[in-house]
């Protein structure tokens, strides 16, 4: 009952101070004594052909230690591609996925690789964007292999036109750097 009528004697201390009041509110639906900037819904989405991804020469494979002191082995299998428009960008964001393979003086653990991803222009064959990225891979107890997988955080290029796999390629691979 004392809850019911703190909640009323709330409501008609705000509504009283209209000001006070649509403050309290935005901050309680936003976080923020302002309420937010309405959405333009008629803002037009541009469509966009998602380029290609490449794996670069050599970066599809990567090793830990050599000969007898091998520890790791990784190797990316397969990828993917997610492309979006937003403000005049590309939005593009990438996934890997590939195996990882134990040596002989390696084990089961997790592990750290880096993985590079970049955009190049097709027309000069110019790197436009690039970016090392950190993935775990991960070898369970009693096995010597798994897989792993990662999803890049997006990384943007100019949006020139719809076909934008004419004019750009999606580079990855193992940074051996």
């Amino acid at each position: 009952m004392n809850r019911i009528l703190l909640t009323g004697a709330c409501a008609l201390l705000l509504s009283g101070c209209s000001s006070v009041g649509s403050s309290i509110g935005n901050l309680i639906a936003f976080n923020s004594t302002k309420a937010p900037e309405p959405v333009d819904m008629t803002r037009r989405v541009e469509k966009v052909d998602c380029p290609l991804v490449d794996v670069l020469e050599g970066g599809g494979h990567m090793q830990v230690g050599s000969g007898t002191g091998l520890r790791q082995q990784f190797t990316i299998s397969e990828t993917s591609r997610e492309c979006s428009v937003v403000n005049g960008q590309i939005m593009i964001r990438v996934g890997i996925a590939g195996r990882v393979v134990s040596g002989p003086a390696g084990g089961p653990g997790s592990f750290t690789l880096p993985i590079r991803v970049g955009v190049r222009r097709e027309d000069n064959q110019q790197i436009v964007t690039s970016k090392v990225f950190s993935a775990t891979a991960t070898i369970p107890a009693g096995a010597s292999n798994s897989t792993f997988a990662f999803v890049s955080e997006p990384v943007s290029v100019p949006y020139t036109r719809e076909e934008a796999n004419e004019d750009y390629m999606i580079v990855v691979g193992l940074d051996k750097k």
